[in-house]
């Protein structure tokens, strides 16, 4: 009987000791599978509320997930970027430079740090950003593009192309990447390089709409009229043509030789849009070119009164006016175009007038044309005009067109 009595002590004892360190250690690290398991759930909820909008209750979510396993990277990246989405950008800068703490490897919190830099209106951070980026994932063409827009918000449009240029061969293939290249190349003065990339972009299967918008305003102005009949006949598959790409499809008309459906197609946008100077002086610039001086006349009159400061309305009234044998008045009126003078030849036309009071000039001088003096059958001076590019260069309305 004692015997059994000091068994049950021994056992009783036993129980009361209670766990060894051994299964303390195990309980807690099942409890921290446990926490990791059910944080990663809570991070994957977070995404999709996240990806739905839902941004409150993606926020409490994401934080309950890093209380429970505070030590990973990606949830403090998305922690930032349900932030930036809300507009508490300090917050999110506070999640996304935790996320780099924790993993300086991983791209998208530098990527992400780019974007709220952009917010900041920081382009010079925002570009050191983006370059951390891309040393940190070289094969993605987001971080590559995102670097080469903050060359182009800073106005380091050689330094742009360059950084697209020096890509790597597995970018040189990228719609967009041609897509933006295209468009430094349009924004930078270039319309026939921007031509050629937007071009290549739309080959290599870029649908978007705004490629063709870029497509077209390249085109025309790099005097490639037939293809930008060619574009705007693709982009009214997508909308109805603005005024501007009206405007621009009676020049490329006009320009190929079709003159009286470039002339109507203009004449009915100055009725649409009785206010806009522009629409009129390319109105002028056709009729002129169609000799048809009672519209240019009308041209001139009607820019002088939306917009006095233009050349082209003295230069229409005193054209026409010469036109009909007023050569005091058409004189006046030229020297007072040549005041403001923002076309090359003007200065060789006035010359010849000055020389001849005959009408020898039957053609228009627009921009993107040049003028030489030349002896004429009739032994005097007659201002010939080498059409670079005729009816072009016009209120274009650059670099972009809506």
């Amino acid at each position: 009987m004692n015997r059994l009595v000091a068994i049950i002590g021994v056992v009783i004892l036993t129980g009361c000791a209670g766990p060894t360190k051994s299964g303390k250690e195990a309980r807690i690290k099942a409890h921290s599978r446990m926490d990791v398991v059910n944080a990663n759930l809570a991070a994957q909820q977070a995404m999709q509320q996240f990806e739905v909008g839902q941004l409150k209750a993606a926020i409490e979510t994401i934080d309950a997930a890093i209380e429970r396993f505070e030590a990973n990277a990606e949830y403090h990246l998305l922690r930032g970027r349900i932030l930036l989405e809300q507009h508490k950008l300090d917050a999110a800068n506070k999640a996304l430079i935790r996320s780099i703490e924790l993993d300086p490897t991983n791209a998208e919190p530098h990527y992400f740090i780019g974007i709220l830099y952009q917010r900041w209106s920081d382009d010079a951070s925002a570009l050191a950003s983006y370059k951390k980026a891309m040393e940190c994932n070289e094969t993605h063409p987001q971080f590559l593009l995102a670097a080469a827009e903050s060359y182009v918000a800073l106005g380091q449009m050689e330094e742009a192309i360059a950084l697209l240029d020096n890509s790597g061969k597995e970018f040189q293939h990228q719609p967009s990447v041609m897509a933006l290249i295209g468009h430094i190349h349009l924004r930078n003065g270039n319309p026939k390089e921007a031509s050629k990339f937007l071009s290549n972009s739309r080959l290599l299967g870029n649908d978007d709409t705004e490629v063709l918008t870029l497509l077209a305003t390249a085109q025309y102005n790099a005097g490639e009229y037939a293809q930008c009949l060619s574009t705007l006949v693709q982009l009214e598959q997508f909308f109805e043509l603005s005024y501007t790409f009206q405007r621009f499809r009676g020049k490329c008309l006009a320009a190929t030789g079709r003159q009286i459906q470039g002339r109507d197609i203009c004449l009915k946008v100055t009725k649409q849009t009785p206010d806009d100077a522009g629409a009129w002086v390319d109105l002028g610039f056709i009729a002129w070119e169609m000799g048809d001086y009672k519209r240019v006349a009308r041209c001139g009159k009607k820019i002088s009164e939306l917009e006095p400061d233009y050349a082209e309305g003295p230069l229409f009234e005193g054209i026409a006016a010469l036109h009909e044998g007023d050569v005091n008045n058409g004189m006046k009126l030229l020297a007072q175009a040549q005041s403001d003078n923002t076309f090359n030849g003007i200065d060789s036309l006035l010359q010849c007038y000055r020389k001849s009071t005959k009408l020898s000039v039957q053609t228009p001088i627009t921009p993107n044309m040049r003028a030489n003096l030349v002896e004429g059958a009739l032994g005097h001076p007659v201002a010939q005009v080498e059409k670079n590019l005729p009816i072009v260069g016009v209120a274009q309305d650059y670099p972009l067109a809506p």
